[in-house]
């Protein structure tokens, strides 16, 4: 299952993404990749598996990397990031928060995006601000799930996230015993 979180920014889709982490791992998931938290700094970048963080990027000019709007991105940030990634991608779940202008330029964690269309990502999770939805639409193919968070849903969106994304997986379906039929999932 490929799936896009997306939404305003500030809506809480890295929360989403913590939250669907922890039940994945209290079910006996695997999970990996990257979350970008932000800071009153700038924005910190999460290494999934292992817990460790850096500076991603900064609102302050302190980094020769790239620079988007109002952030200066970190090269060893990123470096940390790609390495997270390639750590994860053989996870159960490959989460990726975010993708934005970086990677519609070909920088930054841009590299997952092929990785994903070639198939060797299980269950990614992207998170997208809904802004570039459209811009990604043609990198990632058709086979995508688009799940927005709002104010309305956001609570409950990490345990239908989790379920979609464990219902396909047959590990899920023989070591619990639950069925994997899952019920129509109202995005908005």
């Amino acid at each position: 299952m490929n799936i896009i979180v997306t939404g305003k920014v500030g809506i809480g889709k890295t929360t989403v993404c913590e939250k669907v982490i922890e039940i994945a791992r209290a079910l006996g998931y695997s999970c990996g990749g990257i979350l970008t938290p932000k800071s009153k700094e700038g924005i910190i970048i999460v290494d999934v598996q292992t817990g460790e963080r850096e500076v991603l990027a900064s609102l302050a000019n302190i980094y020769q990397g790239p620079h988007t709007g109002r952030y200066f991105f970190n090269p060893e940030g990123i470096s940390f990031g790609i390495k997270a990634i390639d750590r994860g991608i053989s996870s159960d779940i490959l989460f990726v928060d975010e993708v934005g202008h970086l990677e519609l330029k070909g920088e930054g964690f841009a590299k997952i995006l092929e990785l994903i269309r070639a198939g060797k990502a299980r269950n990614p999770v992207l998170v997208i601000r809904k802004e570039l939805l459209s811009a990604f639409s043609a990198r990632l193919g058709p086979d995508w799930l688009i799940i927005e968070t709002n104010i309305y849903n956001r609570n409950q969106l990490p345990q239908r996230i989790c379920t979609l994304l464990t219902s396909n997986s047959p590990a899920y379906s023989s070591k619990r015993g639950v069925s994997s039929k899952v019920s129509s999932l109202h995005q908005h």
